[in-house]
């Protein structure tokens, strides 16, 4: 198989003065051996390789060196199976073995621990309980303050205002005064119309004889730009 290289040609200036651009080239490489992907060539398809001769005495020396291997490597693997259970029966306390008076006792040995374990960790969780509850207990009761100060502010709010109410309710038009309060509206005439000139004075009523360049009333405002 061929494969294609690109190399990148330097520009270079000629003897005559005359510069040449740049260019590529294609540089064609052939495999030394041919790649695994390709199947097998046609012509060796269906060619059958010739199975070289042994000789006797070259087979007895290897069969010989093979079953002397196959031996040895059987002698380290059973050597170092009785190694390894050696090992766990005399390295670790675990692997001794014991009397049921040995092992009773150590059982017990073990729940006695595990025992106290348990009652330290209870006494831990009791005291992390008792703070937790405290905890608890004072912020309900800040909780229970804060909510009585504000219904306390609540109800001082609504007192004021009922007697707020109450005042504003001396000036009440009822059935009993509504006949004074006309003659009054009648007598006192409010006219909340106004008008505003270019300069920006203000005139009060609906209808006015004052002049425009006139001096404004004390109750007339004006108005600054």
């Amino acid at each position: 198989m061929l494969r294609a290289g690109c190399q990148l040609l330097t520009q270079s200036t000629l003897p005559t003065g005359k510069t040449v651009g740049n260019s590529f080239a294609l540089e064609f490489v052939r495999w030394r051996r041919k790649p695994r992907w390709l199947p097998v060539a046609k012509s060796k398809m269906f060619r059958v390789p010739e199975r070289k001769k042994q000789s006797e005495e070259e087979r007895t020396e290897l069969m010989r060196l093979h079953n002397q291997y196959k031996t040895q490597l059987r002698s380290v693997r059973q050597f170092l199976r009785e190694e390894v259970v050696r090992h766990e029966e005399t390295s670790t306390a675990d692997h001794i073995v014991l009397t049921p008076e040995q092992e009773e006792d150590e059982f017990q040995k073990c729940l006695d621990a595990n025992d106290a374990w348990n009652a330290a960790i209870a006494k831990e969780r009791d005291q992390r309980l008792a703070k937790e509850r405290e905890k608890k207990v004072a912020y309900v009761q800040e909780r229970l303050e804060l909510r009585q100060l504000r219904e306390e502010e609540r109800k001082e709010q609504a007192n004021q205002r009922v007697l707020l109410e109450i005042e504003r309710s001396k000036n009440y038009i009822t059935r009993e005064n509504l006949d004074a309060a006309i003659e009054t509206a009648l007598a006192n005439p409010v006219d909340h119309n106004f008008a505003i000139d270019m300069a920006g004075n203000l005139y009060q009523g609906r209808s006015t004889s004052q002049l425009p360049n006139a001096t404004p009333e004390p109750n007339q405002q004006v108005l600054s730009n």
